[in-house]
């Protein structure tokens, strides 16, 4: 390879719930630009470039990031989802835009009405707005299979629907068509997943790569996360790097390669506890 720019979502947020106390991104061969700036959505993004002949490239990013328990419980008291989709620009100033642009469909999580139809078997009329977001994310975990054969980044979300089958991102993204087919706010979320279950316990989908997962919103609990392909609310196991409309808005790595031949692609990620 001759010359390669990229742009990076590897930094952890920080967020109420969730503080970075070290950061690192070493890049080899070493970049001849690099430069780090802050996107429209509040994301971390490192842009850089390598001039000059390299045979691989090595983007290694560690962390060291502590996460507080955020997620409602279970029984927590929320308003009929109706209710809390009618209340949109009712929220406190200065949240009413952070809100009110994740209603809106994008190129890889657009509003279908067969995603809607999907939706409205958890969302009933008068159902709390937490009680029909859990058991959407619980069925698409137990009616979608894991198959990182069956998609690829462009996968749509009707063919994910149609086949039901795939991987983090397009539960994700499946998900997120779903609740803004019921003009409801929410937000795709690329991060890690704690990969070290307890005794006795189930390993997590999607613990070796980067993981997505689905933020909503409610008025009264705020965001909550909801994990479709592990069937779950989202809390303290989860490590949150970048959020926005759908994953093209937060690609882990991605850029330009000019020269060269056949080129191969290895992820790995390795989360642990410190405690």
């Amino acid at each position: 390879m001759a010359t390669a720019r990229q742009l990076a979502h590897l930094t952890p947020r920080a967020a109420p719930w969730q503080s970075v106390s070290d950061h690192r991104i070493d890049i080899h061969p070493p970049p001849t630009e690099l430069s780090e700036d802050i996107d429209f959505l509040g994301n971390h993004v490192l842009r850089f470039a390598i001039e000059g002949h390299h045979d691989s490239l090595t983007v290694r990013a560690e962390s060291i990031v502590e996460v507080e328990s955020h997620a409602p419980a279970a029984n927590a008291a929320s308003p009929p989802w109706e209710k809390a989709r009618d209340r949109i620009g009712e929220w406190q100033a200065g949240e009413d835009l952070d809100v009110v642009q994740y209603r809106l469909g994008s190129p890889l999580a657009p509003a279908l009405a067969q995603a809607g139809e999907y939706a409205r078997v958890s969302f009933t009329p008068g159902r709390p707005w937490l009680q029909a977001m859990t058991e959407l994310t619980r069925r698409i975990r137990a009616e979608f299979k894991y198959d990182p054969e069956a998609t690829t980044v462009s996968t749509p979300v009707s063919e994910v629907l149609g086949h039901r089958r795939g991987v983090c991102q397009d539960f994700a993204h499946l998900m997120l068509s779903c609740i803004r087919s019921l003009s409801l706010p929410a937000r795709y979320v690329s991060g890690y997943v704690l990969n070290a279950p307890a005794p006795g316990k189930q390993r997590l989908a999607g613990a070796d790569a980067s993981h997505a997962w689905v933020a909503a919103h409610c008025p009264g609990l705020g965001w909550v996360a909801f994990d479709p392909t592990n069937g779950k609310i989202a809390d303290i196991e989860f490590v949150t790097v970048s959020w926005g409309r759908d994953f093209s808005d937060v690609t882990p790595l991605r850029g330009v390669v000019l020269g060269g031949g056949a080129q191969r692609l290895s992820v790995r990620v390795s989360v642990r506890s410190l405690s």
